[in-house]
């Protein structure tokens, strides 16, 4: 007979396992289908010559500000460390009041290196093969070793005589985040069920297996042959089965049998001779 707690345990891991596996392929469906469906350009405005933008920190911790494009490729022929299409370009930042603060707020970089350990802007480009280039940033407060000064609440308008596009990281980057935390919650909750239905099927083994009583050995009576303790044995009991009743022969006995021949007298002594 099984291990029926055993088994039990078993069955619910199992049915656990089941059921975070059908949570798991929703939620790792869904992932994917987001993150294939985010395109970085519904984020990106242009082009045109002036954009102006209201600044926010989200959750105080930073922005990764808006990115400065135009219209290129990621070359540089004179291998003079600036890429070739934004060398002789630039943008300029000023306030709702007019006050120009591109040095306080913006980094011109058009900066251009095929060493993957250096900086390059192509390295920050969504898709750095769709003809457009990143050649500077405004108000990445996330980078702190920048210093941007950019004040919350502030508007901030970004022109530039060569037709800009602009594009907007912070909210992209939060529904990559998002999308991806997805994804990942769906490969945690496919983990935990994989490891409920190893422990399920370990408990289903072992339950299966153990819990029954010992199978008596054929032809083996324990109690066979054992007298009850303080209990005499009786005379005239049965013989133990299968054993042939031995049969008593009476004891035969022979007259002078056992006397000596030589102590008995030759002459016969007769009784009325010992009488007189």
């Amino acid at each position: 007979m099984a291990n029926k707690s055993l088994l039990i345990a078993g069955a619910v891991c199992v049915l656990i396992a089941v059921a975070s596996f059908g949570i798991a392929g929703i939620e790792s469906a869904d992932g994917i289908g987001e993150l294939t469906s985010i395109d970085y350009m519904d984020y990106v405005e242009g082009p045109d010559s002036s954009f102006t933008y209201t600044f926010s920190e989200q959750g105080g911790e930073g922005s990764d500000g808006w990115y400065v494009m135009m219209n290129g490729s990621y070359q540089d022929n004179d291998e003079n460390g600036l890429t070739d299409d934004c060398e002789d370009n630039s943008f300029t930042v000023t306030t709702n009041r007019g006050n120009d603060v591109t040095e306080a707020s913006s980094t011109l970089t058009c900066i251009y290196s095929d060493d993957p350990y250096e900086f390059s802007d192509s390295q920050f480009d969504p898709n750095p093969y769709d003809g457009r280039i990143i050649f500077g940033y405004v108000c990445a407060t996330i980078d702190e070793d920048t210093g941007y000064d950019c004040t919350e609440g502030e508007r901030y308008t970004i022109s530039s005589d060569t037709e800009l596009y602009i594009f907007d990281s912070d909210p992209y980057y939060s529904v990559l985040g998002e999308s991806a935390m997805g994804l990942a919650s769906g490969f945690g909750i496919g983990l935990i069920g994989t490891c409920c239905c190893g422990l399920g099927g370990i408990l289903l083994l072992i339950g299966l297996l153990t819990g029954g009583k010992p199978t008596p050995i054929p032809g083996y009576m324990p109690h066979q042959g054992m007298q009850q303790m303080g209990q005499m044995p009786q005379q005239g009991m049965m013989p133990i089965q299968g054993q042939m009743p031995q049969q008593v022969q009476p004891q035969q006995y022979t007259v002078g049998d056992g006397i000596d021949s030589s102590s008995v007298a030759d002459t016969p002594i007769s009784v009325w001779d010992s009488n007189q």
